[in-house]
C-alpha cells in the first residue's frame, strides 16, 4: 500500500505541471488544437516558458511582446524552448487583441490559451500566489526556474531568464552526438571508439548506457540507434 501510495504521490508531481488547453493565438502554428507542456515535449520541444499573466492588465503587455521578440529573434534555441502564453480570459476579446498583437508591432506568434478557471495557475504558482509569472519546465516537466515580473524586463532580468534557458537547453545535448552537429552517425562512432581506446578524452555525452565510462557497450548501443534510425 505503501509504494502504491508513493508512486500515486510520484504520479501527482510529475504531472500536476502540465496542461491542455486551447490555443486561441491565430498567429499560432497550432491555433485552435489543444496544447500545453507535454503537447510540445512530445513535438521535440522538451522545454515550455509558461508566461501566466492578467489579458486586461496593460503592463504586462510589454514584457509578453518582449519573450515573443526574444524568441522570433531567436535569442534562444525555439527547436527546444517554446514559449506558452497564459491569459485569464477576463479582459475579453479586445484584451485577447491587445495581447496578440500589441502596440509595438511585435507579432506573437506563441501559442496563447485562456484558463478563465485559473486551475493551471494554481496548480504552477500555488493558490493566491502572485500572477504575472513565468516558469520553465524541463524536459520531465519539472519545474526548474520561476519569475516574477513587473512589467517589460530590465537587463539583468532579461540574462537571468536566457541564462536560465540556455542552462536547460545544454542539459539536452544529444547523446551519442560527439562532435555536436545534432546528427548521430559515423562519425560519432568513430570518435566513442577513440574515446574507449584512450586515444581521445572522454566526454560522457557518449555514455549512452549511463555506466559512467565510455566502452564498447556504447559503441554498439551507438551503431544499433543509427542503423535503426536508417530502417
Amino acid at each position: 500500500m505503501k509504494k502504491i501510495l508513493l508512486y500515486i504521490l510520484w504520479v501527482n508531481l510529475i504531472f500536476c505541471l502540465d496542461y491542455s488547453l486551447e490555443d486561441v493565438n491565430p498567429n499560432s502554428a497550432t491555433f485552435g488544437d489543444n496544447v500545453g507542456p507535454s503537447y510540445f515535449q512530445n513535438q521535440g520541444y522538451p522545454i515550455s516558458i509558461n508566461a501566466f499573466n492578467w489579458e486586461n492588465w496593460g503592463g504586462w503587455r510589454a514584457l509578453v511582446a518582449q519573450l515573443c521578440e526574444m524568441s522570433n529573434n531567436g535569442e534562444w534555441n525555439t527547436d527546444k524552448a517554446v514559449l506558452i502564453g497564459i491569459g485569464t480570459g477576463s479582459g475579453g476579446a479586445g484584451a485577447l487583441e491587445g495581447m496578440l498583437n500589441p502596440n509595438n508591432g511585435v507579432e506573437v506568434l506563441s501559442p496563447w490559451v485562456q484558463d478563465p478557471s485559473e486551475e493551471v495557475w494554481d496548480a504552477f504558482l500555488g493558490p493566491n500566489a502572485p500572477r504575472r509569472q513565468i516558469v520553465l519546465l524541463d524536459q520531465n516537466l519539472e519545474k526548474r526556474f520561476q519569475q516574477q515580473y513587473g512589467g517589460a524586463m530590465n537587463a539583468s532580468e532579461k540574462a537571468e531568464l536566457l541564462d536560465a534557458i540556455q542552462e536547460l537547453i545544454d542539459e539536452l545535448a544529444m547523446l551519442g552526438d560527439m562532435n555536436g552537429d545534432e546528427i548521430l552517425n559515423v562519425l560519432d562512432v568513430v570518435i566513442i571508439v577513440n574515446m574507449a581506446l584512450g586515444n581521445v578524452e572522454i566526454d560522457l555525452i557518449g555514455d549512452l548506457n549511463n555506466d559512467g565510462g565510455i566502452n564498447i557497450l556504447d559503441v554498439v548501443i551507438l551503431t544499433n540507434i543509427i542503423l535503426s534510425d536508417r530502417n
